[in-house]
């Protein structure tokens, strides 16, 4: 009998020590409302405008295509309780440049021609019901504020930015999660940004020797730069 009662006893121990890794485990995991995203993105075109203020129509519709930029960023989001929606704010770094030439007495002279912005956006998430513990799928839209300017530099002389652009849009997006472990998962996203800036570039001189030949430089003045490309994203993701 007495056998008995202290196998009953453990067993009930268990029991009350498995319930309470459980709910201390389910109490964790309402707890961790927000996620840092690390992330890595795909930007399949773009393209820089460099005369959209001239007179003519023609020099104004002028551009060069940028195409399978890469990029960086972070973001913080916060689920909110008990409901599938979810805020976050991220900040990207994108630089995307294209070689060109020009022949001056025989001599070619290279060029640098691109730009580097940093999108700061705010984003809305739904999270689509079906999704599961461990396979998420979600959507979002928001707005974006735009920093940028144009790298443009011939024969390793740069023409600054002396006016950095600023500009404003819209995005959209849907997304793949996959959960490894309470804290830890990985997403997969497809992403629509209206990225639009200007920018304003001069030389500091209006002369350069490069090997041994002089070279007239033209200021750029203004440009503009527009992404109407598809975004490929790759992120991980901790929890806390």
């Amino acid at each position: 009998m007495r056998t008995t009662g202290l196998r009953a006893r453990s067993v009930g121990l268990i029991l009350i020590v498995t319930a309470t890794f459980l709910c201390t485990r389910e109490m964790n995991a309402e707890e961790k409302r927000f996620a840092l995203v690390l992330k890595g993105s795909l930007t399949t075109g773009s393209q820089l405008f460099p005369k959209p203020t001239s007179a003519s129509e023609i020099e104004r519709a002028q551009f060069f295509s940028m195409k399978d930029i890469l990029g960086y960023g972070a973001e913080l989001r916060y689920r909110f309780p008990e409901s599938n929606l979810a805020v976050g704010i991220s900040a990207d770094y994108i630089r995307a440049t294209e070689a060109r030439s020009f022949r001056v007495s025989g001599v070619e002279i290279p060029i640098d021609d691109g730009y580097r912005v940093i999108p700061i956006e705010l984003t809305g998430y739904f999270l689509i019901p079906i999704s599961g513990e461990t396979f998420g799928v979600y959507i979002g839209g928001g707005a974006g504020m735009y920093l940028g300017r144009r790298i443009y530099r011939v024969a390793d002389v740069e023409a600054p930015s002396t006016d950095q652009g600023r500009g404003f849009g819209i995005h959209v997006l849907s997304g793949l999660s996959y959960r490894f472990t309470e804290m830890f998962s990985l997403t997969a996203e497809l992403k629509f940004r209206d990225l639009q800036f200007n920018s304003v570039n001069h030389f500091s001189s209006t002369q350069i020797r490069y090997r041994s030949t002089v070279i007239n430089l033209s200021d750029p003045g203004e440009s503009r730069v527009h992404t109407d490309g598809m975004i490929i994203q790759l992120g991980a993701v901790i929890e806390f």
